[in-house]
């Protein structure tokens, strides 16, 4: 299964997580800060165990509609024995210390009541896609069909009542994997998200413009060169301040902080790797434009229009080296990528 669909998937299985627990001491009380770092741990194991049932799943043939099915019936089965271990760390929490602390737990409580039939739907409506159906376009209609859980909402009007609730949802905020959970928040809609992709980009058109602009200055000064000793100095004037170029670029990459989506240190390191082979590849080309011998001229511009052609090539293989990044999930980076203004170069 492709990578680009577990974001549907964690839609289906998201409610599961979400089902309210039926024991512990919801009225005991801890104090704020305490309350939300039992329930943000308490969100983090889930999305760990979550993560792995949902392998079975992710690596299923829906080309096989039976057996996607039947896949998918597996994970939902080792999702709700990771959901027993929420439910339980979840009732043991008992209730924030502050006004309006036991509404809080209500508003949970009413939205894992209606995650609940949400999921119950999306089980019944997985199982029966015909097994002659085209699994994946019916698989993504019920994941656009049911929406998505969000505790916000109810927070918030809990909130309207309860000005100390505004301090619960800035906590849950402050820790950003356990907001994007609770919240239903893109992770491609982080800050951090979309400076990464932004310094991406900036490091890259950089990079690509002074390239071009150096290499149009190349073929006019060439072209206008009457002597041997011209073109050479010119072609390895030339390669030098690429090399620099280059560099610089390398370090723009290596400065930025990973986004903070699943494969995010992957997906950079793809960016870290290329940079490096770009400076590998720079490095080559200057100590051959630093060792060439021309007898003319004519072989000199040609030497030059060879490099050149070599420097082209450059932007070729740092294309295929991003085809590295189809194994990830890009969580929204790619959109991002699309649409931000830097990266349209």
């Amino acid at each position: 299964m492709s990578r680009s669909l577990a974001p549907a998937l964690a839609l289906l299985l998201l409610p599961l997580a979400l089902v309210a627990a039926a024991c512990g001491d919801s009225t005991k009380k801890v104090a704020l800060d305490q309350w939300v770092d039992g329930l943000c741990n308490a969100v983090s194991d889930y999305d760990k165990a979550a993560e792995a049932a949902g392998e079975a799943f992710i690596d299923a043939d829906l080309a096989d509609t039976k057996a996607a099915k039947a896949a998918f019936a597996e994970s939902l089965a080792k999702q709700r024995d990771a959901q027993k271990a929420f439910r339980t760390a979840f009732a043991d929490l008992g209730q924030p210390d502050i006004d309006g602390g036991k509404q809080v737990v209500d508003a949970f409580e009413q939205q894992f009541d209606e995650n609940t039939k949400r999921t119950d739907d999306v089980e019944k409506r997985v199982a029966a896609i015909p097994d002659r159906a085209d699994f994946l376009t019916e698989f993504l209609k019920i994941a656009d069909d049911i929406g998505e859980p969000d505790f916000r909402p109810k927070l918030e009007a809990v909130a309207k009542d309860h000005p100390k609730v505004n301090d619960l949802i800035a906590a849950i905020e402050a820790d950003r994997p356990c907001a994007r959970t609770l919240f239903n928040i893109d992770a491609a809609a982080e800050p951090e998200s979309e400076a990464w992709v932004s310094g991406v980009c900036t490091a890259l058109g950089t990079w690509v413009q002074a390239l071009t602009d150096g290499a149009d200055r190349l073929d006019r000064d060439v072209a206008r060169a009457v002597t041997v000793a011209e073109v050479e100095r010119i072609l390895v004037d030339f390669f030098e301040e690429a090399l620099t170029d280059t560099r610089a670029l390398k370090r723009s990459i290596g400065q930025l902080n990973p986004p903070p989506v699943k494969d995010g240190q992957a997906i950079h390191q793809v960016f870290v790797t290329a940079s490096d082979e770009l400076v590998a590849a720079m490095e080559r080309l200057t100590r051959e434009a630093r060792s060439v011998n021309f007898t003319s001229v004519e072989q000199a511009q040609l030497e030059s229009d060879r490099l050149i052609t070599l420097i082209d090539r450059l932007f070729s293989d740092a294309a295929s080296t991003f085809d590295e990044l189809q194994q990830y999930d890009p969580e929204g980076l790619d959109e991002l990528f699309q649409t931000l203004p830097e990266c349209q170069f």
